[in-house]
């Protein structure tokens, strides 16, 4: 008979104990929760940096396009338009409504919708440039981009793009994660060609909007931030609505919700609600400061020489400056990995603040 079969127990093969299994278990484990939360970070980190760069190709695109088409935005230094600030040629609005070159009817737009409309055009194959567009097609933004739009078998001109398509990462509307608060986003339905659901966005490397507000070139240091554009481009009422807004709330409240207004709520849950749902439009300078209005997109676009000069009184003096940063250009936020806007993980062009 074979060895293998005549082994008596004193031959008997060694095995672990118990203890050394548990000993093998436990530093296994140890090195789990070790490597798990350093790869955890390494990824965020990875977005995080995708999210910068996607920023970054935006800002040259959208200094690129200034340079091209300022005398047709003199309103914003010639950057694109955002939605609701003062009247631009050849575009209607009305409140949370406007006339999209997209659309063949007026829909609740938003910044983070004319982003990429304006840079690379709504079919990304070039921005149609107004100064091309007939005098009897400038009314008509919804005209531009069909096949024949002058019914003669020919083409409006195309501007260069201003990013390339293959360099930034977009989602139409109705593939963001989360959950839209579909008050914002009327007539939600994934078959409707005309409705904002298909209408893409630019997304960081977390595949959240990134928002665009075009300031106002107009603005006064008196109203640093308005929550709505009215038709008739009156602001009245509250310590904010004396003159013409640099910023506007309502530009991307679909996105961040809205406190004030027609339309109220917390807007898209990314991952819970955002902290500039709140407008601060109706807030001071004095009163900014305070801490019960830290969370407001009036303080959070703030120019930060004013936290660092003003004093907390119940009673500023008159001239309080309310202005925000980027007064002259534009703001673009990412909400970084925690999906809310507003918060200390923000990716924007946004200075810090001071210590």
């Amino acid at each position: 008979m074979s060895e293998r079969f005549n082994r008596s127990p004193g031959n008997a093969a060694p095995a672990f104990t118990l203890i050394e299994l548990l000993t093998v278990v436990f530093i296994i484990s140890l090195l789990i929760g070790i490597l798990v939360p350093s790869l955890s970070a390494a990824r965020t980190a990875a977005k995080k940096a995708v999210s910068s760069k996607a920023l970054q190709t935006i800002t040259v695109g959208l200094e690129m396009f200034s340079n091209d088409n300022g005398a047709q935005f003199p309103q914003t230094n010639g950057y694109p338009p955002s939605f609701a600030h003062p009247p631009i040629r050849g575009v209607s609005f009305r409140p949370h409504l406007g006339e999209f070159p997209f659309l063949e009817v007026p829909v609740p737009v938003y910044g983070a919708h004319w982003l990429p409309a304006m840079l690379m055009g709504v079919d990304t194959l070039g921005y149609v440039q107004r100064g091309s567009v007939p005098k009897n097609l400038r009314e008509f933004p919804s005209k531009w981009y069909t096949p024949d739009p002058l019914g003669e078998n020919t083409t409006l001109n195309r501007a260069p793009l201003y990013v390339d398509p293959g360099n930034l990462p977009m989602l139409k509307t109705k593939d963001l994660p989360g959950r839209p608060d579909k008050q914002f986003f009327p007539n939600w339905d994934n078959n409707n060609p005309f409705g904002t659901q298909n209408l893409p966005v630019i997304v960081d490397g977390f595949d959240y909007p990134v928002l665009y507000y075009v300031a106002n070139k107009h603005g006064r240091t008196t109203n640093m931030v308005e929550r709505e554009h009215l038709a008739n481009n009156t602001y009245t009422g509250g310590p904010q609505r004396e003159g013409v807004p640099y910023y506007f709330h309502q530009d991307n409240a679909g996105f961040t919700g809205t406190d004030i207004g027609t339309v109220t709520g917390p807007g898209w849950n990314f991952n819970g609600e955002h902290t500039i749902t709140r407008t601060g439009a109706d807030l001071d300078a004095a009163q900014l400061i305070l801490p019960e209005n830290r969370d407001t997109f009036a303080r959070y676009v703030a120019g930060r020489k004013l936290f660092r000069n003003l004093e907390a009184t119940i009673d500023p003096p008159p001239a309080s400056p309310l202005r925000p940063v980027n007064s002259d250009s534009f703001l673009l936020i990412s909400p970084g990995a925690d999906g809310r806007y507003g918060t200390n993980d923000d990716i924007s062009n946004l200075p810090g603040w001071p210590d």
